[in-house]
Parts: structure tokens; C-alpha cells; sequence
């Protein structure tokens, strides 16, 4: 192979990794919501019931009743020993690097607090029946 043969097999694969190396930059920004527009506010949400909130925000990885799916679960284990202002400030800030978004940009204190709220609900023992 000729010196200018190997200069652009050299040349192509550069590309190729670099672009390949973006390309998986994009990607892993984009699962921990990292490329947000910048000059575009998110869309504000107008729900204050923490149910309504949770199934629209928090359901998809932590499941309807917050046993845990993708994400882990807010009921039992790490997520469960959670105090209320520890939860409150995990949903505010979220935790990028693990994939959890911060909800500060898209939820006003009161609905952070109505989520927070229904999660400790969850963890509230069902009463049992009266015989």
C-alpha cells in the first residue's frame, strides 16, 4: 500500500470513530435529557394532583404503584428509606448521570410536593379489612 493510500485509510477511520464518538455523545445526552434546545423553555405542566403528576412524569421508569421498572423502585430499598425532603429534592434535581431528570424546569414547587406526597402514600401500608 502506497504512503497516500494508508494517509486516507487513516483519514477515514478517523471520521468514522469521530463520528461514531458523537453520535454516542448525542445519544447518552439525549436518555439523561441533557440536550435540551436552549433557546426553548419546556412546555410548563398545569396538573397539581400528585397522581396525575406521577403517571405523567415518574410511571414510565418507576411503574404506576412505584415498585420499580427502569428506574428503581420508591417504595422499598434506597428509593423507600427516602425522607420527604430527601425525595423532594431528588425529584427537583433529578439524578442526570443515572438517567432521572430534574423536574425544576417543568414542575412548580407545589406539584414537586404533590409527587412527593403520593410516593410516601405509596409507601403507606393498605389498612386491613375489619372483621
Amino acid at each position: 500500500m502506497s504512503e497516500s493510500g494508508r494517509a486516507r485509510t487513516w483519514v477515514l477511520a478517523f471520521i468514522l470513530l469521530a463520528g461514531a464518538g458523537f453520535g454516542t455523545l448525542v445519544g447518552v445526552g439525549c436518555a439523561i435529557h441533557a440536550n435540551a434546545w436552549p433557546c426553548r423553555s419546556p412546555q410548563k405542566q398545569t396538573a397539581t394532583d400528585g397522581p396525575t403528576l406521577f403517571l405523567a412524569n415518574c410511571a414510565v421508569c418507576h411503574g404506576r404503584e412505584g415498585r420499580g421498572g427502569t428506574g428503581p423502585s420508591l417504595i422499598a430499598g434506597q428509593g423507600g428509606a427516602l425522607s420527604p425532603d430527601e425525595l423532594i429534592a431528588k425529584i427537583r434535581r433529578g439524578k442526570p448521570l443515572a438517567g432521572m431528570p430534574m423536574f425544576k424546569r417543568e414542575l412548580n414547587e407545589q406539584q414537586i410536593a404533590a409527587v412527593a406526597d403520593f410516593v410516601l402514600s405509596l409507601r403507606s401500608p393498605e389498612p386491613s379489612p375489619t372483621p
